[in-house]
């Protein structure tokens, strides 16, 4: 039976802390903070709403926010792709600089780094998983030592920035926006106007690309179906979708080869928008 479209209002979802989504995490990750003694008051400063989480794959995609003063215990790498697009406040990540809202990064396998931010900061916080297509492992946590910011660390890989290159920060702010391209990510028929768009991130070698996009007010369309598997994560604006009404950072999964649901916006609605392989 082909899966259905799972949609999930972010109204639904509780705040956690992190002391409480310790368990939650893959065992490579949570045995990997840091100093055990200082890991409780660590994860007390760091919330999340849990959006999407594939134990198969170890995938996951949160809502995050970091009260002022959260600070890695230590300089790490992972074996999974990360990613994010910030929404508010700032934080400095050590290999990529400072980060505040619009800026995005994407992080291939194997780079160390650790995040900081005297203010606090929220973000939409995604780890790829287990992913041949975008050269992405399970979802780990591997310390290293301080001075090894910034570089690949990670043992016998042949491809340190795999197929979509390492966007070390990509301060979205200030680019331009453009016609969508909809090839890949299918939010409309052929021919439907409106919408624009910035490519934050995308594939050379297979179908994939995260992208923001801007939609019109009073917009309403049907998705069709894709070969492929879409993310639709409302990050500002209202939208409704098959009835119902959407807060920011509420996402839709739309399975390949599924027909999506019927999407009307109100005004400001922007969508980042991930797409993955078939």
């Amino acid at each position: 039976m082909p899966r259905e479209v799972t949609i999930v209002n972010a109204s639904d979802v509780p705040w956690v802390n992190g002391r409480d989504v310790y368990d939650s995490m893959e065992p490579a990750f949570r045995e990997n903070l840091g100093d055990p003694g200082r890991v409780g008051e660590l994860l007390s400063r760091y919330w999340m709403r849990s959006l999407w989480l594939d134990p198969a794959t170890s995938r996951r995609i949160d809502h995050v926010r970091t009260e002022p003063g959260y600070r890695d215990l230590c300089e790490a790498y992972h074996d999974s792709v990360e990613e994010a697009l910030f929404l508010r406040g700032r934080v400095k990540l050590t290999a990529e600089g400072d980060f505040e809202a619009g800026d995005y990064f994407w992080r291939p396998p194997g780079w160390v780094h650790s995040a900081t931010s005297d203010e606090g900061f929220e973000c939409l916080l995604m780890m790829e998983g287990e992913s041949a297509s975008d050269g992405s492992g399970r979802v780990s946590r591997v310390v290293r030592p301080d001075e090894e910011a910034g570089r690949h660390a990670r043992s016998g890989a042949s491809d340190p920035i795999g197929p979509r290159g390492y966007v070390r920060r990509k301060e979205g702010r200030f680019m331009v926006w453009r016609d969508h391209d909809d090839a890949e990510t299918r939010l409309a028929g052929p021919g439907v106007p409106g919408l624009r768009s910035k490519v934050l991130s995308s594939n050379a070698s297979a179908v994939g690309v995260s992208v923001l996009v801007d939609v019109p007010p009073g917009w309403s369309q049907p998705v069709p179906a894709a070969g492929h598997e879409r993310f639709l994560i409302l990050t500002e604006g209202t939208a409704t979708v098959d009835g119902i009404v959407l807060e920011p950072c509420s996402l839709i999964e739309i399975p390949a080869g599924v027909d999506g649901p019927s999407v009307t916006t109100g005004p400001g609605a922007r969508f980042l928008v991930k797409v993955g392989a078939s």
